[in-house]
């Protein structure tokens, strides 16, 4: 267990450091999100709502709680992190949110937050939000799951703010009906189900997203001294392809978030993980306007106010970046990286920036020519045929004639040419033609723009100049590093992404299948305990495990059975051997790897070094 004095001679100097302040505000919400996402309309019969939400608490003890709900919410993607996600007209109020009351239940017993008093409160389109009362509750124990329930209402038709997608199988729920009287039963029945109508697409990008208190959950307590970090993250660090049917116990998602929450090292540490998935380094804690990026920098300013001047954090832990590369690495080191790092000493004056060096990107298809001779095709690769069997399946794309295109199985001549049979078509072929492994060997991959390695410092090689820089704390960029290099990359390419022979796998244990036309959605595996819901995986025949027979994403897991989002009609025989993906075939051309799966989650969290957290530790 974490000790705050001795061990890491913590002396309590600064914002930073010390413990027994039973009187400072910290973060201890690590389950909790920023208010981002896809917008949600409300719908006849279920305009009213109660989102139920699990919090696990720090390690140690805790009594007084502050809750916030926000008047806006963040954009994801290219836009991120603008908090521009709003139920009007940018610029123009729209819809308020009616919360109808909020409770924290703690061991079974419910508390009921109020707002300057009053059980209910409008939280107003285009505002910061609002703020609970303090909330202060007989002792909580280390590591206890507290549910949070928000009741609240728009009116038919209008627009509710997105933060969670519910994570069903850690008790949260999210109900809907035509009154809020209709929704107060669930209290004595807190496991019911959630409203059909609303609980749609779990565990995929498309489960909506609901409304309830934000990432900036606030505890006084017992706290004693760890570090606790405000978290700066894009779509690398905020789990992008890791979703609610896939959380941890804790409720924690993506490789970061489980890595700070491991209980190891120095422990768990709590965090505020204040950005979402996106692009935008450059844009945080700046803009106005329809540009705006600076409510969640303005809450904190808040949080400070009532906190006695002190921050409800001790150290800034920065992922933020590296998934918004470009072209000439300094303007994107300066510019992207270090102005949003400039602005964050300017509003915590001597406050220590842990940095998170990056993970890689890679191109996961080679570009190639073909020609052909009746039925045999012949590919040229001019980047070489590194990486690839005979006998494995390749999947062919872009050429005309289409005959070209498809998955076929490859044999290959040489280090630049493969052949395959196809039903033929005129010589040679024309259009740009990619030849896509899906990743199965990591010598496959080649190096995408801004991205070769190792650095040679020259603008061509933006990510692992990036690294570079990070370690060695370039013009301040950072006061220490945590670095991912060691946890990530391949086993067999430097700077490259595992390819699936690198993987755990597991076989089929039950033919799938029967002709080829009738369709199932099940199969049954040796060990599923390798993968989770929304991962992709790849279906080989056995033994060798390179003919590939089928690709699919999984919906659920119960036991060794595994259903898939989809249906299939191939024949998969018994010992066909399954594989899990590293990562989504990302939607450019080439595909790259950009976003760990959650095969590539556990093996970062796995190769982490936990003994690295001490250096969050305030100075």
């Amino acid at each position: 267990m974490f000790s705050p004095i001795g061990r890491y001679s913590i002396s309590g100097r600064g914002q930073g450091g010390g413990g027994g302040d039973p009187d400072r505000y910290l973060f201890f919400g690590s389950r909790a999100r920023a208010p981002s996402g896809n917008i949600v309309t409300a719908l006849a019969g279920t305009n009213y709502y109660c989102c139920k939400i699990v919090v696990p608490s720090p390690q140690y003890v805790t009594r007084t709680f502050k809750f916030h709900l926000p008047g806006f919410a963040s954009t994801e993607g290219g836009n991120s992190p603008q908090e521009t996600t709003v139920t009007g007209t940018i610029g123009v109020p729209g819809n308020s949110v009616i919360a109808d009351a909020l409770y924290a239940r703690i061991s079974g017993v419910f508390y009921q937050c109020k707002f300057g008093g009053n059980n209910s409160v409008t939280v107003v389109d285009q505002t910061n939000g609002q703020w609970t009362d303090d909330l202060t509750t007989p002792d909580v124990p280390p590591e206890t799951n507290i549910e949070l329930w928000l009741f609240y209402h728009v009116a038919v038709g209008e627009k509710i703010w997105p933060v969670y997608r519910v994570q069903k199988h850690r008790g949260e729920r999210i109900w809907g009906a035509n009154d809020n009287a209709s929704l107060l039963g669930f209290m004595a029945d807190p496991l019911a189900d959630s409203t059909a109508a609303l609980d749609t697409a779990y565990g995929t990008q498309n489960q909506p997203q609901y409304y309830a208190p934000d990432c900036f959950m606030l505890a006084k307590g017992e706290w004693d001294g760890r570090p606790v970090a405000l978290a700066f993250v894009d779509s690398i660090g905020e789990s992008r392809q890791e979703f609610s049917a896939a959380a941890d116990a804790r409720g924690m998602l993506g490789w970061f978030r489980r890595y700070l929450d491991k209980d190891a090292g120095i422990g768990r540490i709590p965090f505020c993980m204040i950005g979402m998935p996106g692009a935008g380094s450059v844009r945080e804690y700046t803009g106005t306007g329809a540009a705006i990026a600076t409510r969640r920098r303005d809450i904190i300013r808040e949080i400070i106010a009532f906190n006695g001047g002190k921050w409800p954090f001790t150290v800034v832990a920065n992922q933020l970046g590296q998934n918004d590369t470009s072209t000439l690495y300094n303007t994107w080191f300066n510019t992207n990286y270090r102005s949003n790092v400039n602005r964050i000493r300017a509003e915590y004056p001597g406050v220590k920036i842990v940095a998170i060096p990056p993970l890689g990107r890679t191109d996961i298809q080679r570009t190639i020519t073909l020609t052909s001779v009746g039925t045999v095709a012949t590919a040229t690769v001019a980047t070489g045929t590194a990486g690839l069997q005979s006998g494995q399946t390749l999947s062919i794309s872009g050429a005309t004639p289409t005959a070209y295109n498809g998955s076929y199985v490859i044999t290959v001549v040489d280090a630049n040419t493969f052949t395959y049979n196809f039903a033929g078509g005129t010589s040679p072929a024309t259009g740009t033609i990619r030849a896509n492994d899906l990743g199965l060997s990591a010598d496959y991959q080649l190096y995408t723009a801004q991205n070769s390695y190792p650095a040679d410092g020259t603008d061509a090689s933006g990510k692992w100049r990036l690294r570079a820089d990070i370690l060695a704390q370039t013009s301040a960029c950072c006061d220490a590093a945590i670095d991912t290099y060691g946890a990530w990359v391949s086993s067999v390419k430097a700077g490259a992404w595992p390819g699936m022979l690198e993987f755990p796998s597991t076989t089929l244990t039950a033919q799938s299948g029967t002709d080829g036309i009738v369709t199932y959605n099940t199969i049954t595996v040796a060990d599923a305990s390798i993968f989770r819901p929304e991962q992709q995986i790849n279906i080989y025949t056995g033994p060798e495990g390179i003919a590939r027979l089928s690709t699919q994403t999984i919906a659920s897991i119960a036991g060794n059975v595994i259903t898939y989002q989809a249906t299939s009609a191939v024949v998969l025989p018994i010992g066909s051997v399954v594989r899990p993906s590293a990562a989504p075939q990302e939607s450019t051309t080439p595909v790259s790897y950009v976003h760990p799966f959650p095969i590539m989650i556990d093996r970062i969290v796995a190769n982490m070094d936990q003994g690295e957290k001490v250096k969050l530790v305030a100075a």
